[in-house]
């Protein structure tokens, strides 16, 4: 049998194991509180300055990078202008000789400096006019289209039945965005047999 010393002796012992769980249930409690008022300092969101330095950089990384992608809109459009001509001369020459006919680009407009950039058609013969048309392109967007050298004032641009040029001369048109500040344009040469090569143009202001 036990003692009462000894059952006393237990007793302290009981005693002591259970007060120091509860010190370290409480310590647990004490760092899980902590841990809360700190996520929800952080929840609170942006202090006036942090938010005041992000609205800086951000205008200025708007201001140096939205001229450059103006830019680069701008030449995609010349890009896409000029592969559009070329796609459409190849196309009158294919069919050209499909037919075994004349086959033309007519120019819908005759601005003295923007004989192609009003848009224009591709028509059996050279009828002078988009009435009939195998095929509509539209307008060059925000360029001009102008002739130069043998193509000046040329509004229509033929090919016989063999898709040769029927002019027999070489020219030039000169693509160009509307905004003078955009450079390079668009220089597209057509050879005295009808082939056509695209080339960079400095555009005058």
């Amino acid at each position: 049998m036990q003692t009462q010393a000894q059952q006393a002796s237990g007793d302290r012992c009981f005693t002591g194991r259970r007060q120091d769980h509860s010190q370290t249930t409480l310590d647990s409690g004490q760092l899980t509180g902590d841990i809360s008022r700190a996520a929800r300092k952080r929840a609170g969101g942006f202090t006036i300055i942090e938010l005041v330095v992000s609205m800086a950089i951000a205008a200025v990384l708007i201001g140096v990078g939205l001229p450059a992608f103006n830019g680069f809109i701008v030449q995609q459009r010349l890009t896409a202008d000029a592969n559009s001509f070329a796609g459409a001369i190849a196309y009158a020459r294919s069919e050209s000789t499909r037919r075994g006919s004349t086959v033309s680009l007519q120019a819908m407009g005759n601005d003295g400096d923007n004989e192609w950039g009003n848009g224009f058609c591709i028509v059996v013969g050279t009828p002078g006019d988009c009435d009939a048309p195998l095929r509509i392109y539209d307008p060059a967007t925000l360029a001009t289209v102008n002739g130069q050298g043998n193509l000046d004032g040329i509004s229509t641009l033929s090919f016989n039945g063999r898709g040769l040029f029927t002019l027999g001369i070489n020219g030039q048109l000169d693509l160009c965005s509307n905004d003078t500040l955009e450079d390079p344009g668009r220089q597209l040469d057509i050879s005295v047999i009808g082939r056509l090569n695209i080339g960079s143009l400095d555009c005058p202001d």
